[in-house]
């Protein structure tokens, strides 16, 4: 396992410097050519606001975020494709630093995911930030491998399928999520 920044971490995977890249929402071969999409679903996951007002309210989805200032992480797509009407927009390099920005009062919503934001938030400390509902997007979200690796991919494929039908996929992410 490579830990790179969201951008990075794409970018070293379409040039072949890593085998793959994980957790990533469908279609981005369009951008990244050389990385070949699995097609079975890895996970699906609550992509949300954090803030410490739990009144904010998002019942127009990504439209409710232009009267505030949010933080994401460079190089996460949907984020950059849906949130770039907020009244002011931050991308860090880590969900750490969002995270402290909003303790700190410096923006009004962090965009993450519920599951890890959540974790974070509690192993920060940051007992005030909590996420807010509804979710923005729940996403399918997929493993991508480099071309050179494209005839692993049904095999892939199939394992996620055998892990989902024994029951096994269901024990690792009760562990996780």
């Amino acid at each position: 396992m490579v830990s790179l920044p969201s951008e990075r971490s794409l970018v070293a995977a379409n040039l072949g410097e890593v085998d793959g890249e994980g957790l990533r929402v469908a279609g981005l071969s369009a951008q990244y050519p050389n990385l070949v999409q699995v097609p079975e679903r890895f996970v699906r996951i609550s992509f949300v606001a954090f803030a410490k007002d739990a009144t904010i309210p998002l019942d127009n989805g990504w439209d409710s975020l232009k009267p505030y200032r949010v933080a994401f992480i460079n190089g996460w797509k949907m984020f950059e494709a849906n949130a770039s009407g907020a009244r002011v927009v931050h991308k860090v390099d880590k969900p750490d630093q969002m995270f402290r920005m909003l303790d700190d009062g410096r923006v009004d919503l962090v965009l993450y995911t519920r599951a890890d934001g959540t974790q974070l938030a509690r192993s920060l400390g940051l007992t005030s930030i909590a996420p807010l509902s509804p979710p923005l997007r729940d996403v399918d979200m997929y493993l991508y491998l480099h071309k050179k690796h494209q005839a692993l991919v049904p095999r892939l494929g199939q394992a996620l399928r055998d892990l989902k039908a024994d029951g096994t996929y269901n024990r690792i992410l009760s562990g996780i999520y």
